[in-house]
């Protein structure tokens, strides 16, 4: 792969995961099943980047120290075809999933890795998500014929499952933490900096209205009119057109 497209592609360093949305059934080729699932302990801190923080173990993880109440999730990870836009791709499922998963292809009485499934998503959330699989069968209209991939007669890219299942080392982990820290730091010290430029406008704007601090030209204008008032000529006249030997106090 010569070019990663995309923020989260980038931040993930180049690997797509597959999102199951509820009501958008995915038609998928499993490249791992069975013996070749790997199950990670998997942290998720939304503010952290990246979000998803594979656990080196409890003894030695930052994030675990940080929040020991707070235990790693347990996700299966695996690959798949994706046959519409020809494409190997990530999964990231929960173990109760993955039970759910299998025991449909055993009534389905399908291998997911010689077959296509297509896969459904009932849910939106953590608490109400749930899965099923049905075989793929083509009807020659809406559901086309669709060709096991030799991929590299095809020239598709099967990326390694080895970096997704490789925990994060404490080194690493650490470092997103400071990362996160430094950055709220920074985004405190601005807020600060506006806050005092606002509480400045404001008392200026204050002490105009109480004719404490007139703006320059407006305060030259007052004490023009005041030394008129009490018998001074303006500043820059004098009597017949010149100008005064008086020396104003400004």
């Amino acid at each position: 792969m010569t070019a990663v497209k995309g923020l989260d592609a980038i931040l993930s360093g180049g690997t797509q995961f597959i999102t199951f949305e509820d009501g958008k059934p995915l038609t998928l080729l499993f490249i791992d099943w069975y013996d070749d699932l790997v199950g990670i302990r998997e942290h998720y801190e939304s503010t952290l980047n990246p979000k998803y923080v594979r656990c080196p173990g409890k003894d030695v993880c930052p994030l675990c120290a940080a929040n020991p109440g707070k235990y790693p999730g347990f996700k299966i990870k695996f690959r798949v075809f994706d046959p519409k836009d020809q494409k190997v791709k990530f999964v990231s499922l929960a173990k109760t999933h993955i039970q759910k998963l299998n025991t449909e292809f055993n009534l389905e009485e399908i291998d997911p890795t010689k077959n296509f499934v297509t896969i459904y998503r009932s849910g939106k959330g953590a608490s109400d998500t749930s899965y099923s699989a049905r075989a793929y069968r083509p009807n020659g209209q809406d559901k086309p014929e669709l060709q096991i991939p030799n991929f590299d007669e095809m020239g598709i890219e099967v990326p390694s499952l080895e970096e997704q299942i490789t925990p994060h080392t404490p080194e690493a982990i650490q470092g997103f933490m400071d990362a996160l820290l430094a950055g709220a730091a920074q985004q405190q010290e601005q807020f600060q900096q506006m806050q005092q430029q606002q509480e400045q406008f404001q008392q200026g704007q204050y002490q105009q209205q109480q004719g404490q601090f007139p703006p320059q030209g407006q305060q030259f204008q007052q004490q023009g009119q005041f030394q008129q008032q009490n018998g001074f000529p303006p500043a820059n006249q004098g009597q017949q057109g010149q100008t005064s030997g008086r020396k104003l106090p400004f």
